[in-house]
């Protein structure tokens, strides 16, 4: 009979360890799914960067064209006085168009670049995203399955144990408070293991609300560098008083959105601070829960 309840308590410690590594195993995959958020969130800014840098580039052209103009002016005034500096001047206008046209179709191959760079970051992106779907339901389905294979053991347990136990008094008392024990452990487990998915449910939405906000934003930018090409296209042909109205309405435009910047980020997007407020919380909760089934475990092996 001793030895039978040392086995038995030794097989009840080995569940136990059991459950202790699969949460130590879960807590590291939430770890790893922090740190690649991270990276992506750093991707992110570096996209906003290339897209700052577009917007001066595109600038700086618009007022190149701006002092073109002005000098377009300002020899058709010489032309009138002076006829013979017409056909260097012409040519010094057919020099200058060329520059620009080359200088034009070097922005153009620089906008595909950065297209083409962002299509590719767009499709790594979406990749990592997938990869970490298919991660997450193949470690719900090993806890899964690991949960059920230590109920079986457990029930497989319990019935040698009673078959042993069945001619002596005592022996029935002490099954029925080894049941009790076994069914307060097994409710425990499917807690722990309930816990522990609805966590990794809520890092995956929260994931997938966050791929979502960056799809947007790329999305928004190209649609903002498809504006600007589309507008030195327009400007290239335009005369000089719409060309200036152009200008004024662009200048206008950029004032009004650096003014309106509280259209940025939504409210359920986690900023650092709320990460840390978060990670804290958890870090604390699962402190708390190993340190009172470390005391139940105590309490239980002194009553064994």
């Amino acid at each position: 009979m001793k030895t039978s309840r040392l086995s038995f308590q030794r097989e009840n410690e080995e569940t136990v360890w059991h459950t202790r590594k699969l949460r130590q195993e879960t807590e590291k995959d939430i770890l790893l799914m922090k740190n690649r958020l991270k990276l992506l969130k750093r991707g992110d800014a570096q996209l906003s960067k290339k897209i700052d840098e577009t917007k001066k580039k595109t600038k700086s052209m618009i007022e190149l064209k701006k002092n073109h103009h002005q000098q377009i002016e300002q020899k058709k005034l010489s032309q009138k006085n002076d006829e013979e500096l017409l056909k260097d001047k012409q040519k010094f206008n057919y020099c200058y168009k060329k520059q620009q046209e080359e200088q034009l179709a070097m922005i153009k191959k620089a906008m595909e670049q950065i297209k083409l760079e962002e299509y590719k970051r767009i499709k790594y992106t979406y990749k990592i995203s997938s990869n970490l779907e298919k991660y997450l339901q193949k470690i719900l389905k090993s806890l899964i399955n690991q949960s059920k294979t230590l109920l079986q053991r457990t029930e497989r347990k319990e019935n040698k144990f009673r078959k042993i136990c069945q001619s002596q008094k005592l022996i029935y008392q002490f099954i029925g408070m080894k049941n009790y024990l076994i069914f307060i452990r097994k409710m425990k487990t499917k807690l722990e293991n309930k816990r522990v998915c609805e966590q990794n449910r809520a890092y995956q939405e929260k994931m997938e609300m966050e791929e979502s906000y960056m799809m947007q934003k790329l999305l928004r930018s190209q649609e903002v560098q498809k504006k600007l090409t589309s507008k030195l296209e327009k400007a290239k042909n335009l005369p000089h008083d719409e060309f200036n109205h152009m200008i004024k309405e662009e200048d206008e435009h950029i004032y009004h959105l650096k003014t309106n910047k509280s259209v940025e980020l939504p409210r359920w997007l986690p900023t650092p601070e709320k990460e840390i407020v978060v990670t804290q919380n958890l870090d604390t909760e699962q402190k708390q829960n190993t340190q009172q089934q470390i005391k139940e475990d105590n309490h239980q092996d002194k009553q064994d």
